[in-house]
């Protein structure tokens, strides 16, 4: 198979993380870095062998590009994703997939308008362990499914500017997790939530949380919980937990490496400290899948209609931190 040719938009902090998972995969090839900062552009363009632009149109007039990486802020996203399919590239955009229900189901509605491939980046689902939960699932393993757990608590919280511009904590961080309940058990039909400004009080000010547990309703009758947190004082922290009428699958990786070092202190082990440590392999797992599957026209996943469920859910357990009260997730933001 030949290289898909791409161009990445975006060279900050996802932007540079998604290049180092690039490097490493014949499957696809970085052509093209864009960024509004050019230092940025030039130094990840160096980093792939691409050309650095600060303009968009470069990338997407381009007529060897075969497909744009959108790695840039969430409130870019809509726009840029109208602009790709405008333009007939094929589209890998990381989560969320807008910042708003209004602009992400309108970039839904360019997406499928244009007739583009589009794929989110919810990385877990490309997880080995997740995928293979999945296909247990599906197969029937765990019979009726009955419940759910997540947890998601990162080492250090990011910048308070970055907080007040991400959403909410459930929007932000915990949307991998909601997105994986409704990966494994389907749609939620009712979220609660409570949390707090615990870590750091001075988020309370302007209406943040740093702490929160949601539960869930699925409509299918199981019920489910969330925790998230943005401080850990142990390391990165992911959990997943679905329980069936037959067993339970435990999703964790505990450890880096497999080794415990016992002494007079008693027993030690390194844990995973952010989430490129966590989750190298399902980082380059979507990126082939995407690139696999374009090549041989097969449906992308998540799309992004997919993914606009997986905003809504976020933005209604988000509500439901803010106001607490139950908040039924049809009646955020309406439909597709």
């Amino acid at each position: 198979m030949k290289p898909l040719h791409m161009a990445m938009i975006g060279a900050g902090r996802m932007g540079q993380a998604h290049a180092r998972v690039l490097l490493g995969l014949p499957e696809c090839r970085v052509v093209r870095v864009v960024d509004s900062q050019a230092e940025n552009a030039e130094r990840v363009a160096a980093e792939l062998g691409a050309q650095a632009s600060i303009h968009l149109e470069d990338a997407l007039q381009d007529p060897a590009i075969d497909a744009v990486i959108i790695t840039t802020p969430t409130p870019t996203h809509a726009g840029l994703i109208h602009a790709a399919a405008s333009a007939k590239k094929a589209i890998f955009v990381e989560k969320p997939v807008a910042h708003s229900l209004e602009a992400g189901r309108q970039a839904v509605m360019a997406v499928e308008r244009a007739g583009v491939p589009c794929q989110v980046g919810f990385q877990r689902r490309y997880d080995p362990a997740y995928a293979r939960a999945k296909a247990l699932i599906e197969a029937g393993e765990l019979g009726r499914l009955e419940g759910f757990r997540a947890v998601g608590r990162d080492p250090t919280p990011p910048k308070l500017e970055f907080l007040k511009t991400s959403g909410g904590l459930f929007v932000d961080m915990g949307i991998h997790d909601l997105d994986l309940a409704r990966f494994f058990l389907g749609e939620v039909a009712e979220v609660y939530a409570i949390g707090g400004a615990l870590s750091n009080p001075e988020l309370r000010e302007h209406g943040l949380f740093d702490t929160a547990v949601g539960t869930l309703r699925f409509e299918g009758g199981a019920v489910g919980t969330v925790e998230v947190a943005l401080r850990t004082a142990y390391g990165y922290d992911i959990r997943t937990e679905v329980l069936g009428e037959r067993g339970r699958y435990h999703v964790e990786r505990d450890r880096r490496p497999d080794l415990t070092i016992y002494d007079a202190r008693g027993g030690s082990f390194d844990r995973p400290r952010n989430f490129e440590e966590r989750f190298p392999e399902a980082y380059a797992a979507q990126m082939v899948a995407f690139a696999q599957n374009l090549h041989a026209g097969k449906p992308l996943s998540p799309t992004a209609r997919d993914a606009w469920h997986s905003l809504r859910l976020a933005l209604a357990a988000q509500e439901a931190l803010e106001t607490g009260r139950v908040v039924r997730v049809r009646d955020v933001g309406g439909d597709l």
